[in-house]
């Protein structure tokens, strides 16, 4: 037997953002390229896919990522309409194709089901490229969570509620969102101060940041993950740290879109719990997410082994839990045996003494022989 991983968790995933590799790499002369202009090219991308384009999309990421290690997937799903917005005959259609797509590639998948109301903060409304992404009502959601029940075993696949954002779900609904997603037992996530933009935005608007606003309306708590959260306050983190929530880190999308660098020190030394995702996948690779937030920890803090077990000292233990088993809690899943099986015979493992720890710190997707799913 060679030497094995746990299998890890992409927590946050947009499959069909993967199709945007290696087409996203310019900007135009004389002009600033910003997560902004990059998301207009996302939305133009968006606006040519049909069901049956996402489906297959989703099934070759989830293979490509199965290959790279990851045996479990929190899909953050919003394309729910026609690209027009008009509602397919069967509404939750491209929910069960992001379903069929993750049973095809043989990966776990949280199905995180996606509310995006409206088009900014002030109750702007949906831009025509957005329209496909709209709930228009809360009972919406919850009719296509209901709708959804059925398509989910539990195991392999289980459902998820996501709060957009604060700029696109209205204050008044985040409350009654949180409320509804815990009397069904599902995990709750959102796009959390990934913009310094955002946050100024929320505070004018509500007089706190976007960690300060879901605490207010009761979001924040063990089952709630704040996905990027790179422009936190010392409030931000304490109430994080108080209230259970996770954060997902998605180290090589922030770097391609240039978010911003994450208080990644602050938040694991408050003890907050952090996970991982690949988002746009720009990057497949879980090893490189890993060690990419070790390495922008110690950039920022200007230390060597910022993650590191308080016992030991060591930080191969830390991105083992934050690579799986944090992960896997925050969807709401059970790893139950998911392992990656290395290749010893790698030249970046010969002659190490741990073989599984080097993987962590110096490994790449080739290592990965391959992925057995447990029972």
């Amino acid at each position: 037997m060679g030497p094995t991983l746990p299998g890890f968790a992409n927590v946050h995933s947009h499959a069909f953002q993967r199709l945007l590799r290696g087409s996203v790499q310019s900007r135009e002369p004389g002009r600033a390229d910003t997560f902004w202009t990059w998301r207009e090219r996302m939305y133009a991308l968006a606006q040519r896919m049909d069901v049956a384009d996402l489906e297959a999309a989703a099934r070759q990421c989830y293979t490509e990522c199965r290959s790279a290690g990851y045996t479990a997937i929190g899909e953050f799903h919003y394309l729910h309409h026609r690209p027009d917005g008009e509602r397919y005959a069967d509404p939750v259609a491209t929910s069960r194709a992001m379903l069929r797509a993750a049973r095809q590639a043989d990966v776990r998948i949280a199905l995180l089901w996606t509310v995006y109301h409206r088009g900014g903060f002030g109750g702007a409304a949906l831009g025509p490229r957005q329209r496909r992404f709209g709930t228009a009502q809360l009972d919406d959601v919850w009719r296509a969570l209901d709708a959804l029940a059925g398509a989910v075993d539990g195991r392999t696949s289980r459902l998820g509620l996501a709060i957009h954002s604060v700029r696109a779900v209205p204050e008044g609904w985040l409350g009654p969102l949180a409320e509804g997603a815990r009397g069904r037992g599902l995990p709750i996530h959102a796009h959390v101060s990934e913009q310094r933009v955002e946050v100024e935005t929320c505070v004018a608007t509500h007089g706190v940041s976007p960690v300060g606003l879901l605490a207010r309306e009761g979001v924040l708590g063990p089952d709630f993950t704040a996905v990027h959260a790179t422009w936190l306050s010392d409030a931000d983190i304490a109430a994080l740290a108080a209230s259970g929530s996770r954060v997902c880190l998605c180290p090589t999308t922030e770097g391609d879109l240039g978010d911003g660098v994450p208080r990644t020190a602050e938040l694991y030394a408050a003890g907050v719990e952090l996970c991982i995702g690949s988002d746009s996948h720009a990057v497949i690779d879980p090893f490189s997410e890993l060690r990419f937030a070790e390495y922008q920890a110690r950039a920022a803090t200007e230390s060597r082994c910022v993650l590191a077990d308080a016992g030991s000292g060591e930080v191969a233990p830390v991105l083992r839990r934050i690579g799986s088993a944090n992960g896997y809690e925050a969807l709401g899943l059970t790893a139950a045996g998911d392992r990656v099986h290395l290749d010893a015979r790698a030249p970046a493992l010969v002659g190490v003494t741990d073989a599984p720890s080097a993987a962590l710190m110096g490994g790449h997707p080739g290592l990965v022989q391959k992925v057995t799913l447990g029972p």
